[in-house]
């Protein structure tokens, strides 16, 4: 993995081009450790998860010792995704080509995802006698529908990028070579966005396991929770004064909770 940082974003690179960045055991934790360091540096707002060269990730690597399936998942990409998911700075996935099988984890685990036309997404676990995992029998109905889901699992469909925006799965289309440039400017937006963009992710993640009655309560009190903080005193006083506010906290959002 390569880790860097620009300006307010930080990159993250699966960076084993010869195997179109396949990924063995230890890059679940390689990973998440990528992103709590990230998550900590208080400059970072926005982190790009992408692939070196041709690809994105084209799964699990099955050519060496792949290990238990249930201890990799329980031990390193179930915890891997649940970061991912709770993280407090959103997660832009850059899909420079392929993305297969864990590849399409990682993409569906991010936030926002912006794809090279080119690109794809494939599931063939029905092809090995596996099945979707790290999270995908949850997220791919959600993103997508149900019947999608089913179409592209249960047939281990290939899905072309711009087919993929059109399902919802992507959330822009670049030009071949230029999804990590657009996601990364898509990242530094959240530059001038506020603190309130933490706690938006974390209600949108939380609705997905509750009831509509409880999610009212818990807007009514992160609401409440907002109005107490900076970014909204200075949003007001910047729309009285006419001019752009200076936005620049990042608190966690856990006194929302």
């Amino acid at each position: 993995m390569l880790v860097e940082r620009d300006e307010t974003v930080g990159i993250i690179t699966i960076n084993r081009p010869a195997r179109l960045n396949a990924v063995t055991p230890e890059a679940g934790d390689t990973l998440r450790s990528a992103f709590l360091e990230l998550e900590a540096d208080s400059r970072i707002r926005a982190v790009v998860l992408t692939g070196a060269g041709r690809g994105f990730c084209a799964g699990a690597d099955i050519s060496g010792d792949v290990g238990n399936a249930r201890e990799v998942l329980l031990d390193s990409w179930n915890p891997l995704v649940l970061t991912m998911r709770s993280l407090q700075i959103p997660i832009i996935a850059a899909v420079n080509g392929v993305a297969a099988g864990a590849g399409v984890s990682l993409a569906l685990a991010c936030d926002l995802r912006v794809a090279a036309t080119s690109a794809r997404f494939e599931l063939s676990f029905a092809k090995i006698g596996l099945m979707p995992d790290a999270g995908l029998t949850w997220l791919l109905p959600r993103v997508v529908g149900l019947g999608r889901a089913n179409e592209m699992a249960l047939l281990a469909e290939r899905l072309s990028a711009p087919e993929a925006h059109t399902w919802g799965l992507v959330n822009q289309l670049a030009a071949d070579g230029q999804a990590l440039g657009d996601a990364v400017a898509m990242a530094r937006r959240f530059a001038e966005l506020s603190v309130s963009v933490a706690t938006i992710k974390q209600a949108h993640q939380r609705a997905l396991g509750t009831d509509f009655a409880d999610q009212l309560k818990h807007e009514a009190h992160t609401q409440g929770w907002l109005q107490e903080q900076p970014d909204f005193a200075e949003a007001t006083r910047a729309f009285a004064e006419k001019r752009p506010a200076q936005l620049t906290e990042r608190k966690p959002p856990d006194q929302a909770r």
